[in-house]
């Protein structure tokens, strides 16, 4: 069960209050911070333009393809994403504030959650940083979202991001067969039976338990400080 209001979170109005996630490197520094698209966030400037941009970049990777515009982000944005408790995404920025990409979390139900929307938008000399992102929100899922089990969905030809995963712990559980359709200049991938399917890879699906994340990554979860912040 949701130990925090995640609808509540994105509603926040003053940027002081924002949901803040530490990146923290190796040697416990912090390097950047996770911050959560709230309503303080929306205007912004750069926001929508640099979300779509990274959305358009990285277009290969979704199940749905379609040229992304600012207004269908922002519409996205206030319509979908900040209305729902089962979802939420954040803005990867630098030390000093410049946004790097995205990382967010989607499904939140009792006992799991999955990543959702991960994207390097910019190169930073900050080393490996999509990794210790990743940490830092598995951290947050793990204790802030009191999640058991973290899963994701990943194309199964998409070896940089498997790559990602699997040395942050995920394990592949499931791989479901693809049927790859275009209409109206948008392009859909569909799960389906094996004997349907006509997409030249599959759709992985991998997990990782809270237990085998505490093994992996001890100091991920010490017990003297909040598994999130805010301000």
């Amino acid at each position: 069960m949701a130990q925090v209001d995640i609808v509540s979170l994105k509603e926040n109005a003053d940027p002081s209050k924002r949901l803040r996630l530490p990146i923290r490197s190796d040697s416990g520094r912090i390097v950047g911070e996770l911050q959560c698209i709230d309503r303080s966030m929306l205007d912004e400037p750069g926001l929508i333009s640099d979300l779509t941009a990274w959305r358009n970049q990285s277009m290969p990777f979704f199940l749905t393809q379609f040229t992304a515009t600012e207004e269908r982000t922002r519409s996205w944005l206030e319509s979908i994403s900040l209305p729902a408790a089962d979802r939420i995404l954040f803005v990867i920025c630098d030390p000093d504030g410049n946004r790097l990409g995205n990382f967010g979390v989607c499904n939140i139900r009792p006992g799991a959650a999955e990543f959702d929307n991960v994207i390097r938008g910019r190169m930073s000399d900050i080393r490996n940083l999509m990794f210790h992102c990743g940490v830092a929100l598995l951290e947050w899922m793990f204790s802030g979202l009191g999640v058991e089990t973290a899963e994701l969905h990943v194309f199964s030809h998409n070896e940089k991001a498997i790559g990602l995963y699997k040395r942050l712990g995920f394990a592949a559980a499931e791989s479901l067969p693809l049927r790859h359709t275009q209409e109206e200049g948008m392009v859909k991938y569909s799960i389906v039976d094996r004997s349907q399917a006509n997409a030249s890879f599959d759709y992985l699906k991998m997990e990782l338990s809270s237990e085998r994340f505490r093994q992996s990554q001890p100091a991920a979860l010490p017990t003297t400080r909040a598994p999130y912040r805010t301000g």
